[in-house]
């Protein structure tokens, strides 16, 4: 069997976790470190083994052990307090990289797994049928160890590693585990069929190594070229394994070119390997032998394209049990339960947190949004020319925005009618050499369909699309129309309107203030009666870790103010019945300055709105139009190509027939 790989051991160096640990307690914690001193011991030695880690299964379970102790310790403490350094040894420079997230120091660990496992793979390659099963298991679980890590590396917004490198470990680890696969079916003499996907499917996972390989900066260039190699290598051995399954077929032309291609990819192969060069002595030998005997016995056509060759992948990352779930009770309890089990967690801390805003949440919903309802319902029925704050002068960028929007909608409709003029000149292309074509050979010689029927469902779908883009160009001039109508003088100036002197008016906005500082207070009450308190007694006594009920207790500091909103309520009905007589008395009035100011300045805002509508669908429409032309410019390419195709083969077909007579 070939040397295989295995990925070194990252570097970290001693950090006392005792001590950061217990300064963390002490400080943010209601308990003291002293209670905690055996399970700080443990954790400490634990890291050891990382500091000195030797390959054994006993150092294996050890760092699988402190993998999941260290994963607990996010449960019970605030992330980014224990700074940790660890050293990449994959390159040629090896360079430390310091972090105090949580993450860092668990994907190091996992990554130091799966060097681990990788390393016992090697060592149990010894030819065996039981070192076999546990080379290729081991590079399996290797390989689940780095799809673990890239899975998660972007949980961070620190990226601690280098996701190329990572992935083509994953695939260098699913390589070799499919390699020793095929190296026991070629032991055990299966078919060449079978084995020459096995192989295809080694070319394919050390091609995937090779291609992240190169991306990444940490993988040596003797690795890089090692992996593209091996992928040629294995392709090489595939299309062996192909010709000796098609000389059981008796498919002797088809053998020949699976011997050549073999030979091609070996040429490629600039590595000087013995086994590559006796590969390559025998694919020679073997090609040799095989144009002979088909030359002089068999005299079968060699295929200018082999039949593509279908892998067939035996191997898969699996992950070590407590990888994904190193909190499940039962993985615990194996390794002796979690550490810090009566340390009051941070969830109680992050508890609390949830229940402020479920607080705050409550507030908003059951007073503070039902009064500022109650206050937009009054304000809908003062009458409009006493309502100053509800003119807001625009701005002249907003209005210039909207100008923006609309010739960018404007080049929409010009990018799409671009795409239409395109997929026009290809029909009209096609059309044309087919006529010309039909003209040369005849119209009984020429059976190809004619271009008015072949390219019909185009034509009806391009005029579908045109139509949809004369229909969006003039609604698009119905909205600049409709924008040139806006008073943009009276929206960008300054309101200036007299206060009300209406007694039932100031009443009405008296109201709204009163309210408006009421909402204040209550928002603030709610930011002083935190849950917290309660939440670490009721823990302390009970050690639960639901507290529904005693929030639903709480919440009852709230009661006189859910009072206050329905007093508010009639408050409003009252106040409401008298505005709506006073506007009645006063229909007959007649309008003033400050009337049509109002109504004119609601009526430009009117038609902004329209516009603005107008803007939103329009864009969405040529967005989905956009989609449609392009689609049926991919179509008709492949159908002028198809056409071109079908043209050029009865052309050669009649320019055949007619040499023949």
């Amino acid at each position: 069997m070939s040397q295989l790989l295995c990925i070194p051991f990252k570097k970290t160096i001693h950090a006392d976790l005792k001590e950061k640990l217990a300064k963390l307690i002490n400080a943010n914690f209601y308990q003291t470190s002293s209670i905690f001193e055996d399970d700080l011991i443990k954790l400490s030695k634990l890291r050891e083994i990382a500091v000195k880690v030797n390959v054994s299964e006993t150092d294996l379970k050890k760092l699988k052990e402190y993998y999941i102790q260290f994963c607990q310790l996010k449960i019970k403490f605030p992330d980014d307090q224990l700074e940790v350094t660890w050293f990449e040894t994959l390159g040629l420079k090896s360079y430390g990289r310091k972090c105090s997230s949580f993450q860092f120091e668990e994907l190091n660990l996992v990554y130091n797994i799966g060097a681990m496992y990788s390393m016992l793979a090697v060592d149990n390659n010894n030819g065996s049928p039981e070192g076999q099963k546990k080379t290729c298991q081991y590079f399996q679980l290797s390989a689940g160890c780095f799809d673990y890590i890239s899975s998660h590396v972007h949980e961070s917004n620190d990226i601690s590693m280098d996701e190329n490198a990572i992935s083509s470990l994953k695939y260098l680890m699913l390589a070799q585990a499919q390699e020793t696969v095929w190296w026991k079916a070629i032991g055990d003499n299966l078919k060449p069929a079978l084995t020459a996907r096995l192989a295809y499917q080694v070319s394919l996972f050390y091609e995937l190594a090779w291609k992240e390989a190169k991306m990444s900066e940490l993988i040596k260039s003797d690795w890089q070229k090692r992996f593209q190699e091996r992928s040629l290598y294995f392709v090489a051995v595939a299309r062996y394994r192909q010709s000796l399954d098609f000389e059981e077929r008796k498919e002797y032309g088809a053998k020949v070119a699976a011997l050549k291609s073999a030979s091609t990819h070996l040429n490629e192969i600039k590595l000087e390997d013995e086994s590559v060069i006796a590969f390559m002595s025998k694919i020679r030998e073997s090609s040799k032998i095989a144009e002979r005997d088909n030359d002089l016995i068999y005299l079968q056509p060699v295929p200018p394209v082999l039949p593509t060759l279908k892998p067939a992948p035996m191997v898969k990352c699996i992950y070590f049990e407590g990888l994904k779930q190193p909190f499940d009770d039962k993985i615990l309890e194996s390794i002796g339960g979690p550490l810090f089990k009566s340390l009051l967690p941070i969830s109680v801390m992050e508890a609390s947190t949830a229940f402020n805003e479920r607080q705050d949440e409550y507030v908003q919903q059951h007073v503070v949004a039902p009064i500022k309802a109650l206050t937009n319902l009054l304000k809908e029925h003062i009458p409009t020319f006493e309502l100053p704050e509800a003119l807001k002068p625009m701005s002249e960028n907003d209005l210039q925005a909207y100008e923006l929007s609309m010739v960018e909608l404007q080049l929409n409709n010009k990018n799409i009618s671009d795409v239409l003029h395109q997929i026009r000149l290809i029909l009209e292309q096609e059309a044309s050499t087919d006529s010309s074509l039909r003209s040369r050979h005849g119209s009984l010689r020429w059976t190809l369909k004619d271009s008015q029927t072949a390219n019909s469902e185009y034509i009806q779908r391009y005029e579908k699309i045109s139509s949809y883009l004369n229909q969006g160009r003039k609604v698009d001039d119905d909205t600049f129309q409709l924008f040139l109508t806006v008073d943009k003088a009276l929206l960008t100036n300054p309101v200036k309107l007299p206060e009300s002197t209406d007694p039932l008016v100031k009443e009405a906005s008296d109201v709204i203030k009163q309210r408006d500082a009421y909402i204040i207070e209550v928002e603030a009450k709610s930011a002083s009666n935190s849950l917290l308190p309660k939440i670490i007694s009721l823990y302390k006594k009970t050690r639960a870790t639901e507290f529904e009920d005693l929030f639903a207790e709480h919440l009852v500091i709230f009661r006189d103010d859910l009072t206050f909103v329905q007093q508010e309520k009639k408050r409003n009905e009252v106040l409401i019945r008298k505005l709506v007589e006073h506007t009645e008395r006063d229909t007959t009035k007649r309008l003033d300055a400050r009337d049509l100011y109002v109504q004119d300045f609601k009526y430009s805002l009117k038609i902004l709105e329209d516009v603005k509508e107008n803007i939103k669908s329009g864009s969405t429409f040529y967005q989905d139009l956009m989609k449609s032309a392009t689609a049926l410019l991919n179509d008709v390419q492949k159908f002028e190509a198809s056409r071109k195709e079908e043209k050029k083969g009865l052309e050669m077909l009649l320019m055949s027939n007619a040499t023949d007579s």
